[in-house]
């Protein structure tokens, strides 16, 4: 008896000391990124990154343009300043500023790349950037940071695990979407790679209100409200709700956490924009200005469609995507055939969780379809019609939030594509499938393939799923529409 008391006991020891090499050994191959938020310097934030292990120069510090699934870029190199390289005796190297946001340090006899410190102007951000939604901020009592428009990156170490130290005033809360446990003053979190780092959010500040629940996978609802009076309880149960509903649609879930980060804001100006939110790996992000949302009850059903949208986008295409998407292009937005499907697919998915069961929710369903899409497309416009809708995808993926007829063209034709199938499956399978089941089979796929998602693929999905044939459906909205408008000739 005491014989195997004993050998158990070596084993968990053994077995300790084994999990505890491990997370030494991750931690060894860790880059490690520090944040630092001095409230008497309210303008910005410092941030160093400390290599593994120090790299032969030259080699290139960038900061990201492009965001992903924003479509677009903005400029984040810009705000940078008081740029450092140093090797591993603390001595600086040579810094040449490139074309574009990349920098480049130099190479020196015996002088490897060890760390990066430099400076972020926030304040200045956020009044040079106009989409709210881009954009980091510090206002009084507050600190809310978008990853990719703080953390620069070394391409050699993109992959590598990271990890994060933040610090903040003496007592502040402060909260990663990295983790699902907030703090004060201080936290220390981890990152799969620069993606997940760049993809996640830092909220500090006395004036943030942070609500927690677990219902399976943990949710935090992190909010900061210039807006007095406003309710926070029920945004809360809307976000809340829209979770649970999209874990209910997909029936599994890829999330370790997931955090809904809103922020009502007092505009910076009349040029700066409030309406467009935005979805990352285990959150998503909304800006609202003050006063712009309507509580009564059809805009609360716009806010809670927009929450289930954003929420949806964690799984399809942020787990299950088209080409374009990965490996992401952090220098320029990358043009991509598929947005109507990441975008269309997922808005039509919202509705359809939206409408929920019976014959009242397909009337819902109904409803919200044509309000949000049978208007929606442009495809009246000369500059539009007769256009393949993947040609208007390339064009939305660098002007998404610029030009809507371009975006609301493309979600458009895929969110009716997916409207199209899924009352083709209904009516062919009596109610006993939908596109809930197409959506589920996808996601099957693609935790197995590392391919992207393709028409031919959602064809084959579509009837293996359900057992209808749907490809004249997807050649249909994805063929030109209308008649393209006569070229000029040259002048």
């Amino acid at each position: 008896m005491l014989r195997h008391a004993m050998s158990g006991t070596i084993r968990c020891a053994a077995l300790v000391m084994m999990l505890a090499r491990a997370v030494a050994a991750q931690d060894a191959a860790a880059v490690r990124y520090s944040l630092r938020f001095d409230q008497g310097d309210s303008a910005g934030v410092a941030v160093s990154i400390t290599l593994p292990t120090p790299i032969a120069a030259p080699i290139d510090f960038a900061m990201p343009r492009s965001i992903p699934m924003g479509y677009g870029t903005q400029p984040y190199d810009r705000f940078v300043s008081d740029l450092v390289a140093r090797d591993a005796n603390g001595a600086k190297l040579a810094i040449t500023d490139l074309d574009g946001p990349r920098w480049r340090i130099a190479s020196s006899a015996g002088h490897a790349l060890a760390s990066i410190e430099y400076r972020v102007d926030v304040r200045r951000m956020e009044s040079a950037i106009l989409n709210a939604g881009d954009a980091s901020r510090v206002r009084p009592g507050y600190l809310g940071l978008l990853g990719y428009s703080v953390f620069g990156f070394v391409d050699a170490v993109l992959d590598a695990p990271i990890t994060l130290d933040v610090r903040v005033p003496t007592g502040w809360p402060v909260y990663s979407t990295l983790s699902a446990t907030p703090s004060r003053g201080a936290i220390m979190v981890h990152a799969r790679d620069f993606y997940a780092l760049a993809d996640a959010q830092i909220l500090a500040g006395p004036d943030l209100v942070l609500q927690q629940v677990s219902h399976g996978v943990p949710f935090t609802l992190a909010l900061y409200s210039e807006q007095q009076g406003f309710d926070i309880k029920a945004m809360g149960v809307l976000a809340d709700s829209a979770l649970r509903q999209t874990i209910a649609y997909f029936g599994t879930t890829p999330l370790s956490r997931y955090t809904a980060s809103i922020e009502i804001l007092t505009p910076l100006s009349q040029q700066h924009e409030y309406r467009f939110s935005m979805e990352h790996l285990e959150s998503a992000t909304y800006r609202f200005a003050v006063g712009q949302l309507d509580a009564g009850p059809a805009g609360r059903d716009r806010t809670y469609y927009n929450l289930l949208h954003h929420t949806v986008h964690s799984w399809l295409p942020k787990q299950c995507a088209p080409a374009g998407y990965y490996p992401f292009t952090w220098d320029y937005a990358a043009p991509i055939d598929g947005i109507w499907f990441s975008e269309g697919w997922a808005q039509y998915i919202a509705a359809d969780i939206f409408g929920g069961p019976g014959v009242d929710g397909a009337e819902r369903r109904r409803a919200r379809v044509a309000l949000r899409f049978d208007g929606a497309a442009a495809d009246t416009l000369p500059p539009i019609r007769g256009h393949r809708t993947a040609e208007l995808s390339r064009v939305a993926a660098h002007q998404y939030s610029e030009d809507f007829r371009i975006s609301a063209t493309v979600f458009s034709r895929g969110a009716l594509m997916a409207g199209a199938i899924d009352d083709r499956i209904r009516q062919v399978t009596h109610d006993r499938k939908s596109l809930r089941d197409v959506t589920r089979g996808l996601m099957s796929w693609c935790e197995t393939s590392r391919a992207p998602v393709t028409a031919d693929v959602i064809g084959r999905v579509v009837n293996e799923r359900t057992g209808v044939d749907a490809r004249d459906l997807i050649d249909s909205w994805l063929a030109p529409r209308g008649a393209r408008a006569p070229d000029r000739a040259r002048p």
